[in-house]
């Protein structure tokens, strides 16, 4: 029997209504569970428990919280996982108007205001997908919990590139979408928990942890959690890069011994294994354990790069050792391997096969263009940017790269004939208007711009230049209507990737709207290859980048936004300017 007691609402900022459920798992209770569930009921929170096969000892607990909420059973003691995925399901099903659902757990170790923050946080933030309540391991925590938390965040870093301050806090909050997503994951037990963060980081989910207090009763003595066995279930989910690892050497080795024992030389023999290991690696890494979407083409160039370098670092230590040891290079071998093994891995997870999950602090967020932008980073500082290029004197690299740049775009340009209106986003200081002029003689040409100095920059520059007396206009894109302004062509060059997700969705939309329909959209964006990431990582760490909310984009991002407005009419990566960029073309429907 289910009883049905859901009832609250409550009011976004646009008058609309908004619903927030709290579940909350439950095994063998205390008389907390009712307080809790009557504190949230009225904080205004609909509450759904979910009894997980306790005894029937416990029922008359429950009897007090179905009166005031939802309550779902479980036959037996499925696991946290189970009784989660249960009530996901029922909410689902039965609420699917909800703006976000609220776990907790039943213990007490959460306080109704570190959920009113969690709630009160995804209410007024844009475009997060989960919130994690992270408490404070100070020297209050019992020793189990401070171990386990460090030990799992360390190895989750190591992993899958993302620092979660709490992995195994049951205070969370995700909005519907992913909430569908993560009911599909297999574990039960506590490990369900875990594999909702490693899900959220291969989806590129928006990753927001916020601080709450850490409560521990009687020393955490009403937890159901198995130091032993349920932490092996969560380090299984960790470590499924592991088993590949393994398999991939034993074929890797076979076919070695294999070709060693015909007689073919060691370049021969190691080519063998790599390339029949590093196929089974590849696609058993892409699709099992690091789960991407990203670029195929760009990750299996990077893989065989990673793979030939190593495989000639293995080849020249199994050579060395074996000259001065005497010992046989079958022996050999496997030694070299396994101290390869971890830069291959480390490899693969920061440079290869790229989590691009944005990672969220309460207290160190920017907003830029109505969205939220990654940890730490703030919005570039354009005014001082163009100031800065005031004062450019002399030859620079800039230079170099805008002319490279500029004979790319009026090549995939070539077979365009009849654009007579330009319009470019983001162009004050344009250093492609001369170039579109001596190309397009005739044409309209318009900057937007909402930078002042850029504006004012690029007015300067050209005033005797511009026989239209056409100059570049200070307007707020995102916010512009574009109905009585129609274009032959619309170009960005370097714009879209300053906006998180919502943004960058936002600006591309803007660039079809001020286009006439059979018209033509040109964007380039930075692309994360390891030239680029190489690249950026020097220039960071000497302090000379300035771009600091510059996001390298894949391209299923901008064509899955894109190919509802128009064609796919070319795609070329600029790979010759080092900080590569993408660039496509679009033909408006």
């Amino acid at each position: 029997m289910i009883q049905n007691n859901l009832h609250t609402m409550h009011t976004n900022r646009g008058g609309q209504q908004e619903k927030y459920i709290a579940l909350i798992p439950s095994y063998k209770p205390t008389s907390q569970l009712v307080e809790l569930v009557d504190s949230l009921i009225k904080r205004n929170i609909d509450v759904v428990v979910v009894n997980d096969g306790s005894p029937n000892s416990f029922n008359h607990i429950f009897s007090q919280i179905s009166q005031k909420s939802t309550l779902l059973h479980n036959a037996i003691n499925l696991g946290k996982g189970a009784a989660l995925k249960h009530g996901i399901n029922y909410i689902l099903t039965h609420h699917s108007d909800t703006k976000a659902i609220i776990t907790l757990d039943c213990d007490g170790q959460h306080t109704i205001d570190d959920v009113l923050k969690i709630k009160d946080q995804f209410h007024t933030k844009q475009n997060i997908d989960l919130i994690i309540g992270v408490r404070e391991f100070n020297n209050n925590i019992p020793i189990r919990s401070k171990i386990g938390n460090k030990a799992t965040r360390s190895i989750f870093k190591i992993m899958f590139g993302k620092t979660i301050q709490d992995t195994q806090s049951g205070l969370r909050a995700f909005n519907i979408e992913f909430a569908k997503s993560i009911l599909s994951i297999p574990y039960n037990g506590y490990e369900f928990e875990m594999q909702m963060l490693i899900l959220a980081c291969n989806k590129d989910m928006t990753i927001m942890q916020v601080p709450i207090h850490t409560i521990y009763i009687n020393n955490n003595a009403s937890s159901h959690f198995n130091p032993i066995f349920d932490s092996l279930s969560i380090y299984f989910v960790l470590f499924r890069h592991i088993g590949n690892s393994l398999l991939t050497a034993a074929i890797d080795y076979i076919v070695f011994v294999l070709a060693f024992s015909l007689g073919f030389g060691l370049l021969t023999c190691m080519i063998s294994g790599r390339i029949i290991a590093g196929s089974f690696n590849f696609i058993v890494g892409k699709t099992l354990v690091f789960k991407t979407k990203s670029n195929l083409k760009f990750e299996i160039i990077s893989y065989s790069i990673l793979t030939i370098i190593l495989m000639l670092i293995s080849m020249q230590g199994i050579k060395f050792i074996s000259h001065y040891s005497g010992i046989s290079e079958i022996v050999i071998k496997p030694i070299c391997e396994l101290m390869i093994f971890a830069i291959s891995f480390l490899v693969q997870r920061f440079f290869i096969f790229i989590s691009k999950a944005q990672i969220l602090d309460m207290n160190t967020q920017n907003q830029i263009g109505g969205g939220i932008n990654e940890k730490y980073l703030k919005a570039t500082n354009w005014e001082k940017y163009y100031n800065n290029r005031k004062k450019d004197k002399g030859f620079k690299i800039s230079n170099l790269t805008r002319k490279i740049s500029t004979k790319i775009i009026l090549n995939l340009l070539k077979n365009q004939k009849h654009i007579n209106q330009i319009c470019e986003f983001g162009g004050g200081d344009s250093c492609f208007y001369l170039a579109f002029r001596k190309k397009y003689k005739d044409a309209k040409y318009i900057v937007f711009d909402n930078s002042n100095n850029g504006i004012d920059l690029f007015n300067a520059k050209y005033k005797n230049k511009n026989p239209y007396k056409q100059y570049a206009q200070l307007k707020n894109i995102l916010k512009s209507k574009f109905q009585d302004e129609q274009f032959d062509l619309v170009f960005s060059v370097g714009l879209i990737e300053h906006f998180n997700k919502e943004g960058t969705k936002m600006m591309i939309t803007k660039h079809f709207e001020a286009l006439k329909s059979g018209g033509i959209v040109l964007i380039t964006y930075p692309t994360p290859t390891l030239l680029y990431r190489f690249t950026r990582f020097i220039l960071e760490r000497l302090g000379a980048w300035e771009f600091f909310d510059e996001r390298a984009l894949l391209f299923n991002e901008v064509h899955n936004t894109c190919k509802d407005f128009g064609e796919l009419i070319d795609r070329k990566l600029n790979i010759a300017i080092i900080l590569t960029q993408e660039i496509v073309v679009y033909k408006k429907y």
